[in-house]
């Protein structure tokens, strides 16, 4: 004969406790009269994690970038260059982006534009992948990788190659705005042909992101840093900013990612002599 199924004897208290915890209360060893659970041994067991349902937003986030890091056969380029140039440029611009436009270009903007020069002339890095062939595409077109409370978006700044520092701010302000109250449309997230993440203002040094495909290719940046650097065989201290390539092998090979990377260290270490 079985023996009927009986409730681990818990005090009123223990169980009301259990439940906001998720704690499997018949699991626990009780403490009371005849090993009753009490709420102290509740309170001392570690709470059950609790599943929570993903956004959409999180959700596509993570089905994206799960294929992109399944599917694409990533290589990374790292680059370190001096950031003086960067640094003076942003100053000499500032005051006629604000009156201009309202808003204060950030070292994202300054790059959106070196980067869209740079890919005028590497073409390869900005083209696009596709089982039929490779994709040429005609525009320039930017995205910037935005962190919101849902997760991870990538609004696209346009024409980054011809649109001035004070456009592409412009563009920059309004975009993270809307990301940030929900407000983009899809064709704000469309178009895109070449991504920059920028997580320098979190104090990160440097990093590899993840091809946001069917792209060849995505810059990370990190913090600009004093370092003591060789500056003509003698030791110096200068700004420094790591930029890091991450790069679809089947679209762009070491060679073409090298020359890109170059192309754009030297345009950031002379920055502000082209036209803004």
């Amino acid at each position: 004969m079985q023996t009927p199924y009986r409730l681990a004897p818990a005090s009123p208290k223990a169980r009301r406790l259990a439940a906001e915890r998720n704690v499997v209360i018949s699991a626990l060893r009780g403490s009371g009269p005849e090993g009753a659970v009490l709420a102290a041994d509740v309170l001392e067991a570690p709470a059950a994690a609790r599943a929570e349902p993903m956004s959409t937003v999180w959700r596509l986030m993570a089905e994206r970038m799960t294929h992109a890091w399944t599917s694409v056969p990533h290589f990374y380029l790292a680059r370190d260059v001096d950031a003086s140039a960067l640094m003076r440029w942003r100053q000499d611009v500032t005051g006629a982006v604000e009156k201009e436009t309202g808003v204060k270009p950030t070292y994202t903007d300054l790059m959106v534009k070196l980067i869209g020069l740079t890919l005028k002339y590497h073409a390869r890095l900005n083209s696009s992948w596709s089982e039929a062939g490779i994709v040429w595409n005609e525009e320039i077109n930017v995205g910037i990788a935005v962190g919101v409370e849902d997760g991870l978006i990538v609004p696209v700044l346009r024409s980054a190659d011809s649109a001035s520092v004070a456009e592409i701010a412009r563009q920059r302000a309004d975009l993270v705005g809307r990301a940030q109250s929900r407000k983009l449309k899809p064709a704000d997230l469309a178009g895109g042909t070449f991504t920059l993440t920028n997580l320098g203002m979190y104090g990160v040094d440097g990093f590899n992101a993840i091809v946001n495909t069917p792209q060849a290719a995505i810059l990370a940046l990190g913090r600009i840093t004093d370092r003591v650097v060789p500056v003509d065989g003698e030791p110096a201290v200068r700004p420094m900013l790591t930029m890091t390539l991450s790069c679809d092998h089947r679209l762009v090979d070491g060679l073409r990612g090298a020359q890109f990377l170059d192309a754009l260290a030297k345009l950031v270490e002379n920055a502000g002599s082209q036209s803004a």
